[in-house]
């Protein structure tokens, strides 16, 4: 279970950092989150279609729903969500729905989506574990929902630290364990998930939500993937 802190709203603080965000982002990535967030792109990427319907929770700045854009995705199919009525306004170029909204309480009808993606977002919130499953509520059945996030795992190189160090240091989120996320995805009984491998203190999950004929036949395309998560986990970092 993942640890829940209703004291915690960051809301004001990413409001006030939405102007530098993507050059204090881009730092992160290059020295801790990059390998989990090439993870999420590269499955989001081969996973999308022009038609897919998708959700980007925690949107930010727009970045990643740029890149898949120009890329060639429907942006009438695209749904950008931030609880920052800053990073929404950062957003403003592109031809798609904006959604000021909490990952806590999605403003979505169940099963609405064929790919949700949430990055750098399910830390900052007070009650990750009541988002995790808000996140999961709203993937329809044969849909994916793709993380990236700060996590328990070791730094690795110094740099890595000290990128993990400032985030305490800024209190702009917390680290979250792989496994933990990973097992309460599972628990739901309806996701089959995968954790990519990667460095940093950073995390990727990809799980993709059961369909009626997956469950009647057991053949789970996450199922037999390497790094699944299947059935058991790796030990807290």
């Amino acid at each position: 279970m993942l640890i829940e802190n209703s004291d915690r709203d960051l809301t004001g603080l990413y409001d006030r950092l939405a102007p530098d965000y993507d050059r204090l982002h881009r730092r992160w990535l290059k020295h801790a989150g990059g390998e989990a967030q090439v993870a999420l792109e590269a499955s989001v990427r081969a996973l999308a279609s022009p038609s897919t319907k998708l959700l980007d929770a925690g949107c930010g700045t727009g970045a990643f729903a740029r890149g898949l854009l120009a890329e060639g995705i429907a942006p009438e199919g695209v749904t950008l969500l931030d609880p920052s009525d800053a990073m929404l306004t950062l957003c403003a170029d592109m031809p798609v729905r904006r959604v000021k909204g909490r990952l806590e309480a999605l403003p979505f009808d169940d099963a609405t989506f064929d790919i949700v993606t949430c990055a750098w977002a399910l830390e900052t919130v007070p009650r990750p574990e009541t988002a995790l499953r808000e996140l999961c509520r709203v993937v329809r059945p044969g849909g994916v929902l793709c993380l990236a996030f700060c996590a328990t795992q070791p730094a690795g190189a110094p740099a890595a630290w000290l990128m993990r160090q400032a985030i305490i240091w800024r209190g702009t989120g917390q680290f979250l364990s792989r496994e933990t996320v990973a097992n309460d995805l599972m628990e739901t009984g309806e996701f089959e998930v995968r954790a990519v491998p990667n460095n940093g203190p950073a995390a990727a999950l990809i799980a993709r939500r059961k369909s009626k004929q997956s469950d009647s036949d057991g053949n789970h395309p996450l199922t037999s993937s390497p790094g699944s998560t299947r059935g058991s986990s790796e030990p807290n970092a």
